[in-house]
C-alpha cells in the first residue's frame, strides 16, 4: 500500500504535464485580449541578443518570433512568394509587375516571380536573387528570395553578396507592428545592404550605422570593424535605445493585426498631381473598415480575398444590397464589379498614376525616392483570362514594346460617384464616341517621348463598327422608350375594346363571316414585316436564352426587330381591331392574342426604366421570355390556322 502511494504524485504529474501538452497546440485559451509580447529578442543564431555590448548583433524577426509562431508555415505566404518553389501556386489574376529603372530615365523591365504575362522573370535578364532584394526590398517584408537557401548558394563576387549582407529575413513588423514603424528607414537600410539590421532600424529598437554597400566583396562579416577606416567603409553597426528594454533585457513588440497604413506602405496608389487633402481613399476605410476585414489569412499567410458578392449579393452579406435599377442583367455577367466603383482618378476619367511599388512613393527624407518613371495610366478597360473585362493600370516600357497591364480594385468609390450614375447614366459608356470604348491612350515611354495613341477598344476586344452603331442605337433609346410606351398604351386600349367586344359577342352570340387574312399590298407587307419579326425575335430570344447568346449584333438586331414588331402591332391592331371582333369565337382569341401582344411590350420596355433592381430585373427577365414565347406560338398557330382555312 505504501509503494502505491509514492507512485500517486508521480502519477498525477504525468497526467497534468500530459494535459498541458495536449492543450499546446493552440495559445488561445479564450480571452479577448491581446496578450503583451514582452520578451527577450534572439539574434540570428537564436542566442538573445545583448544590448549593452559594444557590438551587439541586431534583432532576427524570425527567431524572435518563432519562439512562439510557427514561422516555418509562414514561408509561402502570399507576401513572400519566392518564385522558386515549383509548387507555389500562380496568381489567379495578374498581379502588380516590379519595375526595374536603369537609371532615371530607363530604359525599364518588368519583372514578375510568378510568371505574369507581359514580364520577365529575374534570371531571363540575368538578374540574381541577392540583386532583386537590393532592388525591391524597399516594398517587400523580407523572406522568400530574400532569404531562400537555394538562394543564398548563388555564386559569389559582385553579383552575389549574401555573404556581406546576410539574407532579408522576413520582417514581421512590417505589416504587424502597431505604431512608430518606418517604412522609410526600411527602404534606406536595404539600399544600404544592411540586410540585417533594417528591420531593427525600422522598428525603432535602435539605430543602425554604417552602409555595407561600401564594403568589398570579400569582406568578413565576423570581423565587425574596419580598422582601417572608421569613416566610410564601415560595416552596419546596431546601436541600442536602452529606454525599450527592461533590466532582463526584454522589450515590448506593440504588435496585432496590420493597420491600413502599414498596408498603404506598399500599396498606395495616387494620382499624379493631387494633393493629399483632395484624396478621397476608398469608402471602405472612410466607413472604418480595415484592409484586413477583406483581405485575411490564416497561419500560412496566403492571402483570401472576399468578394464585392459576399458582402453585397450573397443572402448573408453584411453590406448594402446594391438597386441598379435599370441594368440589363449582361452588365453583371460581361464586367467586374470594379468597372464602375473602382478608380483613383479624378471622375474615373484616364489619368497617370504613381504606385508605391513602382513609383516609389511614400519614401520621405532628405532624397526626392518617388520618380515618374514608369508611367502609368489608369483606367484601361481589358478582358482578363476568365473573359471579364476589369480595370487595369498600363505601363510601356520600351519604344515598339507591347505594354504591361494588370487590373486592380481599389480605390473603390461610393455610388454616387459610380459610372452609369446620374445624371449621364448610360451615356457614360454608350454613346458614339464614348471613352469606355473608344478612349485614345498615348503611350508614354521611360526616356518622356510619347507613341502614336492607341484606340482603348483594342484592349476590349472591341469591334469599332459595332460599338459606334451601338452607341449610336443609344442615343434614340429615350424616344424607343416613349415609342414602346405608347405603343404599349395603344394596345391597351385595343385589348381593352376587344374585350368588350368579344364579351358583347358572347352574349349576342353574332355570326359573321371574316375577312381574308391579307389585304393588298400594304396588308402584305405589314403581315412580312410582323411575321419576320416575331420569326427573328424568337430565334435570337431562344439561342440567347439556352446559349448565352445575346450579346454583339445579336442583341442590336433584337432591338430593331423589337420596334419593327412594335410598329407592326398597333397597325395591325388598328386595321384588323374591327375585323377579328365580327365572330365571337375569332374576337375572344383576337382578344388574347392583343393582351399577349402588349405584355411582350410591356416585359421589353419596363426593364429599360429604373424602377426594379436586380432581383425585379431577372424577374422581368424569365416574364419576358414566358410572355414572348407564349405570344410566338399563339402567333404560329392563328397564321397557321389561317393558312389552312384559305386552302
Amino acid at each position: 500500500m505504501i509503494a502505491k502511494t509514492r507512485f500517486l504524485p508521480l502519477l498525477l504529474a504525468g497526467c497534468a504535464a500530459g494535459w498541458l501538452w495536449a492543450d499546446a497546440g493552440t495559445h488561445w485559451n479564450g480571452g479577448r485580449t491581446v496578450p503583451v509580447h514582452k520578451l527577450a529578442p534572439c539574434d540570428a543564431n537564436g542566442d538573445k541578443v545583448s544590448v549593452q555590448d559594444r557590438l551587439p548583433a541586431p534583432i532576427s524577426q524570425v527567431k524572435t518570433c518563432g519562439q512562439c509562431h510557427e514561422v516555418a508555415a509562414m514561408r509561402g505566404g502570399s507576401h513572400f512568394r519566392t518564385g522558386l518553389d515549383t509548387n507555389d501556386a500562380p496568381p489567379t489574376v495578374n498581379f502588380e509587375p516590379w519595375f526595374l529603372v536603369n537609371g532615371t530615365n530607363g530604359p525599364v523591365t518588368a519583372l514578375s516571380l510568378c510568371g505574369l504575362p507581359g514580364t520577365k522573370s529575374p534570371a531571363e535578364i540575368g538578374m540574381t536573387a541577392w540583386q532583386w532584394t537590393k532592388a525591391f526590398g524597399r516594398t517587400f517584408p523580407g523572406g522568400g528570395i530574400g532569404s531562400d537557401p537555394r538562394a543564398m548558394d548563388e555564386v559569389g563576387g559582385e553579383k552575389s553578396r549574401w555573404f556581406v549582407t546576410g539574407p532579408l529575413e522576413v520582417n514581421c513588423l512590417a505589416c504587424h507592428q502597431q505604431t512608430a514603424y518606418d517604412s522609410s528607414e526600411w527602404a534606406r537600410q536595404v539600399l544600404r545592404e544592411n540586410f540585417r539590421g533594417a528591420a531593427t532600424a525600422a522598428s525603432g529598437f535602435g539605430d543602425v550605422g554604417g552602409m555595407n554597400e561600401r564594403l568589398d566583396d570579400a569582406w568578413d562579416p565576423f570581423i565587425s570593424e574596419n580598422k582601417d577606416d572608421h569613416l566610410f567603409r564601415v560595416p552596419e553597426n546596431v546601436k541600442y535605445d536602452l529606454s525599450k528594454f527592461d533590466s532582463r533585457g526584454r522589450c515590448t513588440f506593440a504588435v496585432g493585426k496590420p493597420k491600413n497604413e502599414r498596408c498603404l506602405a506598399c500599396h498606395a496608389v495616387t494620382e499624379k498631381g493631387m494633393a493629399s487633402h483632395e484624396i478621397q481613399g476608398d469608402v471602405h476605410l472612410q466607413r472604418g473598415m480595415k484592409c484586413v476585414d477583406c483581405h485575411h489569412n490564416g497561419i500560412d499567410h496566403r492571402m483570401k480575398t472576399k468578394s464585392c458578392a459576399s458582402c453585397h449579393l450573397e443572402p448573408k452579406g453584411a453590406g448594402p444590397r446594391p438597386v441598379h435599377a435599370g441594368f440589363p442583367t449582361v452588365h453583371f455577367e460581361k464586367l467586374s464589379c470594379t468597372v464602375c466603383h473602382s478608380g483613383v482618378t479624378a471622375g474615373g476619367g484616364l489619368a497617370q498614376v504613381r504606385t508605391a511599388r513602382a513609383n516609389r512613393i511614400g519614401i520621405y527624407g532628405r532624397a526626392q525616392w518617388a520618380t515618374d518613371v514608369p508611367y502609368i495610366v489608369e483606367p484601361v478597360f481589358a478582358r482578363c483570362g476568365d473573359g471579364v473585362i476589369r480595370p487595369c493600370r498600363m505601363a510601356w516600357t520600351a519604344p515598339g514594346a507591347d505594354p504591361v497591364w494588370w487590373p486592380f480594385a481599389h480605390d473603390v468609390r461610393p455610388a454616387r460617384q459610380a459610372r452609369g450614375a446620374r445624371p449621364v447614366k448610360c451615356a457614360d459608356c454608350h454613346t458614339a464616341d464614348s471613352s469606355f470604348f473608344f478612349g485614345k491612350i498615348v503611350p508614354v515611354y521611360p526616356d518622356g517621348s510619347r507613341g502614336e495613341p492607341v484606340c482603348q477598344s483594342k484592349f476590349l476586344g472591341a469591334d469599332s463598327i459595332y460599338h459606334r452603331f451601338f452607341g449610336m442605337v443609344f442615343m434614340f433609346r429615350p424616344l424607343f422608350k416613349v415609342v414602346l410606351w405608347t405603343v404599349f398604351g395603344i394596345l391597351c386600349l385595343f385589348a381593352a375594346a376587344a374585350a368588350a367586344v368579344a364579351l358583347r359577342r358572347l352574349c349576342g352570340q353574332i355570326a359573321e363571316g371574316t375577312l381574308d387574312f391579307i389585304w393588298g399590298a400594304f396588308r402584305f407587307v405589314l403581315d412580312a414585316v410582323m411575321v419576320a419579326s416575331i420569326a427573328y425575335l424568337a430565334v435570337s430570344g431562344v439561342v440567347g436564352w439556352l446559349c448565352g447568346g445575346m450579346t454583339w449584333w445579336w442583341i442590336v438586331l433584337h432591338m430593331v426587330a423589337g420596334g419593327a414588331l412594335a410598329a407592326s402591332l398597333a397597325l395591325l391592331a388598328f386595321f384588323r381591331q374591327h375585323v377579328r371582333t365580327e365572330r365571337t369565337l375569332p374576337a375572344v382569341v383576337w382578344a388574347v392574342w392583343v393582351l399577349f401582344a402588349a405584355g411582350t411590350v410591356f416585359t421589353a420596355v419596363m426593364p429599360m426604366m429604373t424602377v426594379f433592381g436586380m432581383e425585379g430585373q431577372h424577374f422581368l427577365l424569365w416574364s419576358h421570355r414566358c410572355v414572348a414565347l407564349t405570344f410566338t406560338v399563339l402567333s404560329g398557330l392563328l397564321c397557321l390556322v389561317t393558312f389552312l382555312r384559305r386552302k
